[in-house]
């Protein structure tokens, strides 16, 4: 080939993502959208990310240094000591390797790459995975060109910033989107019901104290029905195995499953944690979630916003722990309610189906070549579809 298009050079990014699968699994979609268009890709995260090895498998990456800000004066003066080591080897890093632009998904690990790349005049996108703007994007919004955001109503964004707001979604894994292709299951007569309980990365102990009697105090023909996968980590996993079992609940418990994405696709009903990636996962499959958020208090309260988000559009529904709302008896007559009358929860999937987003790797990487298409002597191939 000898056109124009085969020509074109192709961009180096940068993408810097905190130790969280909610941050790098969005960053390792975008980076791999990329390398199939021909882009060069560096992922700059922090050790705990460096764990993640089959999100970074194949992907060029360097573990930086990281310190959250919290803390006193000791602890901040420590942290901008870490950030200022971690800007300078993200700088040399990307001189090193011609990158042309820096994408941002959240994390105080994020920080140190993002000033990097402004220090050397790179545009800069930031990728916002919840329903508010989190502590880190919050602090670099003022340097970035655009803000790619994962709902159409986003909170802690001055009027005056949201001109740099543009919806793409979040992006997920491609298990995730292999699930998508699966419709909702039928949930007929006298058919199995199959509840799907997930603690999320850092776990739920909540889980363990609230979901065993709540299931126990369903009636006995429901009961029978269930077909319950539990991930859970507590050192009572066997007893409370054994406890489920005992009555006559068909139960899988597991530390940790990973078949998620065929789980979440033959799930008829999820109750987990409301972290950005679980609801990107929930949106794109189009499943039902009874959602119980991480109390955090104050702005850093994230997923109460997502959860509540998810109720307001009728793709799930909110139970706080926080305000007591999250406890046995609760959770038993939201569980009996929804399972009395399958089309809630039809809707629900539905629902959540019309708000999932799964090109949202292509719609981030094509602001990505938007933003190196509008520097000057960058030529840039689009995807073609």
């Amino acid at each position: 080939m000898h056109d124009d298009a085969a020509r074109a050079p192709r961009a180096t990014i940068g993408l810097a993502a905190g130790g969280t699968g909610g941050h790098l699994f969005p960053a390792e979609a975008l980076a791999r959208e990329l390398q199939a268009r021909g882009h060069g890709v560096v992922v700059y995260t922090e050790a705990r990310g460096a764990r993640f090895t089959q999100a970074l498998e194949g992907l060029p990456h360097l573990v930086l240094p990281a310190r959250s800000l919290a803390g006193g004066i000791g602890g901040k003066l420590a942290a901008a000591a870490v950030i200022t080591r971690a800007t300078l080897a993200a700088r040399a890093d990307m001189k090193r390797r011609g990158v042309a632009l820096v994408a941002g998904f959240g994390g105080y690990p994020s920080f140190a790459p993002a000033l990097a790349g402004r220090s050397l005049g790179l545009p800069l996108l930031l990728h916002e995975q919840g329903t508010r703007l989190s502590m880190a994007n919050r602090q670099l919004l003022r340097f970035a060109d655009r803000v790619a955001t994962s709902f159409a109503d986003i909170g802690g964004v001055a009027d005056a910033a949201r001109g740099k707001l543009v919806e793409t979604g979040n992006p997920v894994r491609a298990t995730i989107l292999e699930a998508a292709q699966a419709p909702y299951p039928p949930l007929d007569g006298d058919a199995s019901l199959r509840l799907l309980v997930v603690g999320g990365s850092q776990g739920a102990a909540v889980f363990g104290r609230v979901l065993p009697p709540a299931l126990l105090a369903l009636p006995e023909a429901l009961r029978a029905r269930l077909q319950l996968s539990l991930q859970y980590r507590g050192e009572d996993a066997d007893a409370v195995a054994a406890q489920l079992g005992e009555a006559g609940i068909a139960v899988e418990l597991r530390p940790f499953f990973d078949d998620m994405a065929a789980r979440l696709r033959d799930a008829h009903l999820v109750v987990t944690r409301a972290g950005a990636t679980t609801i990107a996962d929930l949106l794109v499959v189009g499943r039902p979630a009874i959602l119980v958020p991480i109390p955090q208090g104050g702005s850093r309260d994230e997923q109460r916003g997502n959860a509540e988000a998810l109720e307001r559009l009728g793709a799930g529904w909110c139970m706080r722990e926080d305000d007591g709302g999250f406890t046995a008896d609760a959770l038993a007559a939201r569980l009996q309610a929804l399972f009395a009358d399958p089309s809630i929860l039809s809707a629900a999937a539905a629902a959540a189906a019309k708000l999932g987003r799964p090109d949202a790797a292509a719609r981030l990487a094509n602001e990505v070549e938007a933003l190196l298409g509008a520097r000057p002597g960058m030529r840039v191939v689009r995807n073609a579809g």
